[in-house]
């Protein structure tokens, strides 16, 4: 299904962004996401920021009863502020929509990224967009886009080898609890950069690798245009149709 053929479609999705411009205090008791973004699970502190590094996952949303695939890729380093940050992107593939690919500048930190510098947002078949500061600054559980959870090692249970794609993983098999306590059960490796995930589940969600390795290039095509301006353009293009 493609947003271009189906003006109503068009018409949702700019709907939703237009709250998230306002804001969620502008529409009493309603709260609102950017379409397509998901939360990024981070178990313990295998995080590595890598260039090239990318790793892909199918999902499990319980909550949701929702299925998805996942790409995760970290790629230019550089200073900003005298921090040391990366560029990374997470890329999201529902079962019915469109894909969407959310590239962030975050700064370093030893558990993963941290502060978040700068967003861009490409949905499948659609000139990318810088996001708005608003939509990313605060807590995380706060923000529109750049969810990242963590969730941090309770209990290290064994070593274990894991065959994977023809390949195999070393990893260790944990007990992990959210910032809700929410517990996972999980298997975690340093030699799957770039968030060290094989699997992790809980009652709410399943997360299960299926490929990983280097050379990865940004995902997002064209140059990306001001949200505003974005706005208006698929506005003028929804009306002509």
């Amino acid at each position: 299904m493609s947003y271009r053929n189906h003006p109503r479609r068009v018409f949702i999705v700019l709907v939703i962004f237009m709250v998230c411009a306002v804001g969620p205090a502008a529409i009493p008791g309603h709260t609102a996401e950017i379409d397509g973004q998901r939360p990024l699970m981070i178990v313990g502190d295998t995080f590595q920021f890598t260039p090239g590094a990318w790793s892909g996952y199918f999902i499990h949303d319980r909550a949701k009863k929702e299925y998805y695939r996942m790409y995760i890729a970290t790629l230019e380093r550089l200073t900003r502020d005298g921090k040391p940050c990366s560029w990374m992107e997470v890329g999201v593939t529902p079962e019915k929509d469109p894909s969407v690919v959310t590239r962030f500048l975050v700064e370093e930190t030893k558990s993963g990224p941290g502060e978040i510098l700068d967003v861009i947002v490409q949905v499948q078949g659609y000139a990318p967009f810088t996001v708005p500061e608003s939509f990313y600054k605060g807590e995380g559980t706060d923000r529109d886009v750049g969810n990242f959870q963590g969730a941090a090692v309770a209990r290290r249970i064994a070593r274990r080898v894991i065959p994977l794609g023809g390949r195999t993983v070393n990893a260790w098999d944990v007990e992990a609890v959210d910032t809700k306590g929410e517990t996972l059960e999980a298997l975690v490796s340093e030699e799957v950069a770039p968030i060290g995930v094989v699997m992790a589940e809980s009652s709410l969600m399943g997360m299960y690798l299926s490929d990983w390795g280097r050379g990865a290039k940004s995902r997002i095509e064209g140059t990306p245009v001001n949200f505003y301006v974005w706005l208006m353009m698929q506005m003028g293009g929804a009306l002509t149709k």
